[in-house]
């Protein structure tokens, strides 16, 4: 375990939370899609249904009665989405203050996403090098949110209390992670979810805007 003198700890999850990701996760799968003949969708509809893992969004893509497995929707997913991974993500602004607050206090952070472990790891390396001490993607290793497994296993790794720790997140998933281990869930509401579909879970607090989480964290 590592020394955490401030015993806790604060988990981000990744897409829609710290970067806009949306475009480049649109454009790579209806890249996929024309390549087998469907039909693609608008930008909107995959702001309504990414953050179950890649599994759920090519149930939710791919049009009823298709012939392709899994595996080789996702084999072909990956080629394009190396492709157009980071050519439109943003970061969302005030993350960098949020970040370099937590830094200057201590406060260990990770990163756990549903988003492919290979890709979110790119992301945060690019993005966000020297932040995190962990970064958790989707594999084999770990279940999806909102499986406590991988947030039980950041506390333990950082030395927090999870009744001391937060989890910030945009959708669902997030909330019911930290729920799930214990943790303080911090919701956000400028990622892919909206203020109400996030309230119906019930979230210890919601944030319209990264600055408001800034100053949250100022101020505890």
């Amino acid at each position: 375990m590592s020394q955490n003198d401030n015993n806790c700890a604060v988990i981000f999850d990744l897409d829609g939370t710290l970067l806009d990701t949306l475009k480049d996760i649109a454009n790579a799968v209806n890249d996929t899609l024309l390549q087998f003949g469907y039909p693609t969708h608008s930008v909107s509809f995959y702001e309504k249904n990414i953050g179950g893992g890649i599994n759920d969004l090519i149930d939710r893509s791919l049009p009823k009665g298709h012939n392709i497995s899994t595996e080789t929707y996702i084999k072909n997913l990956d080629h394009y989405y190396k492709d157009h991974l980071n050519k439109s993500t943003k970061v969302y602004p005030h993350i960098y203050d949020i970040l370099n607050l937590l830094q200057k206090r201590d406060i260990p952070m990770a990163v756990i996403s549903n988003k492919r472990h290979p890709f979110a790891v790119n992301s945060v390396d690019r993005f966000f090098k020297d932040y995190f001490q962990i970064v958790i993607g989707s594999g084999p290793e770990y279940p999806l949110k909102p499986d406590p497994t991988s947030a039980e296993h950041v506390l333990n790794v950082l030395n927090a209390d999870p009744a001391q720790s937060y989890f910030v997140g945009d959708t669902e998933y997030d909330i019911l992670t930290a729920k799930n281990s214990n943790m303080k869930s911090l919701a956000v509401s400028w990622g892919m979810i909206s203020r109400e579909e996030l309230l119906v879970h019930q979230p210890d607090h919601i944030f319209d805007e990264p600055k408001k989480l800034l100053d949250y964290f100022k101020e505890i």
